[in-house]
């Protein structure tokens, strides 16, 4: 029988930050996921964006904003706003991040 050798481990951190954007007639509010490496050096990534939207401070269901976003703006317009507002919650969190980047 052989014998069984580790020859690797990595250990990571799991970062759960959270931001809100107000924007007049409504909010958004991103729950950013990453992970950082144990020596905080080698390795600093945003795995996961989620958005939820809110108006008076009540949250709305997702497909519903998206739905409404869509007839005030525009087929098709829900996707580029949302892919402008992770950009932006991205850049907020690496500049305010305690985690050094590579």
């Amino acid at each position: 029988m052989s014998k069984i050798k580790k020859v690797d481990e990595a250990v990571d951190f799991s970062v759960f930050t959270k931001f809100i954007k107000d924007l007049g007639l409504f909010q958004v509010n991103a729950s950013v996921r990453s992970t950082v490496s144990q020596d905080c050096t080698n390795s600093h990534e945003i795995s996961e964006i989620e958005l939820d939207f809110s108006i008076d401070n009540k949250r709305c269901k997702y497909d519903g904003f998206k739905e409404i976003y869509e007839k005030l703006y525009g087929i098709n317009t829900f996707n580029q706003f949302t892919a402008e507002l992770m950009a932006e919650f991205e850049k907020a969190y690496f500049k305010q991040s305690t985690y050094k980047t590579k």
